[in-house]
């Protein structure tokens, strides 16, 4: 079992066992006993300062029995690390730190995707000039960050929702989005252009939070519910600056999950959401 940083996966799949194993009344010792390991071995299992791999994973539940199909598959499943796998072969090398983040693997790992993103352009429904605009108002916050790297990495996690078998996205954006000519007019003509052409995929939904909605759930700022298929999943990433949260509890993401549900509900409909950003074309006085 090779050592590597711990990803969301791994601390997972860790917690999932040591859940597993108190569930049928072991210690530490015992299990470790019952495992033929040693107890410092299975401490690391459970504190994800191992990789452990699924015919490991296998073994471990084999052995304490009694484990239900469905969660065999899911930890199983994160053991496999899903098709995020191939996809940091490919594009690993331009991510801007020693190992891809977890959340660009989630992302590469899910299924379906909710989306709310209040105040700029989703990062998968961005053109390369709109993505370069962004990074480059960031400069002073990461002065060492090769922007063109960044945008051809931002790019290439595009794919998630390309392809044969695509995921499945639904994004709910804020009217500022379309609005603020981050780039300039002529980066947002092409970004405009691009999102309504993103907008009439049919693995897509996208929907804009328009400015008269006075109230609704997400004036904390943006988060994603990705859900995961290897290893049968749902996470919310909470979005800030320099960072984002994970949150896996159930009745946490059950609370993100409804905040998407009202603000889809307070949201444009699709064909009115391509209207108003034909509208939004019309007065930059591009389209």
């Amino acid at each position: 079992m090779a050592k590597r940083p711990p990803t969301f996966r791994m601390r997972r799949l860790g917690a999932q066992l040591r859940k597993l194993r108190e569930e049928h009344g072991l210690g530490l010792d015992e299990a470790a006993d019952l495992l033929l390991m040693s107890k410092s071995a299975l401490h690391r299992i459970e504190n994800a300062q191992v990789t452990i791999r699924p015919r490991e994973v296998n073994y471990i539940l084999m052995t304490y029995g009694d484990v239900e199909a469905d969660l065999q598959e899911s930890l199983l499943g994160l053991a496999a690390a899903g098709r995020s796998k191939d996809w940091v072969k490919r594009y690993g090398d331009l991510a801007q730190a020693p190992v891809v983040g977890d959340y660009v693997r989630l992302e590469q790992d899910a299924s379906a995707l909710l989306a709310y993103q209040p105040n700029v352009i989703h990062g998968l429904f961005q053109t390369p000039d709109y993505a370069r605009a962004i990074m480059s108002s960031l400069k002073r916050l990461y002065p060492d960050r090769d922007v063109d790297r960044s945008v051809a990495f931002r790019m290439a996690r595009r794919e998630v929702l390309e392809g044969a078998n695509p995921a499945r996205m639904e994004a709910v954006i804020g009217e500022s989005a379309i609005r603020h000519q981050i780039g300039g007019p002529a980066v947002m003509h092409e970004q405009l252009h691009h999102l309504l052409d993103v907008s009439r995929r049919g693995n897509i939904v996208l929907r804009i939070l328009p400015f008269e909605i006075a109230n609704h759930p997400g004036a904390d700022g943006a988060f994603s519910l990705l859900e995961v298929e290897a290893g049968s999943f749902t996470v919310c990433a909470v979005h800030s600056l320099t960072q984002v949260v994970f949150v896996d509890d159930e009745s946490e993401v059950a609370s993100y999950s409804v905040a998407f549900e009202e603000l889809r509900e307070a949201s444009l409909s699709v064909e009115e959401t391509r209207e108003r950003i034909a509208q939004v074309l019309h007065e930059l006085g591009t389209w």
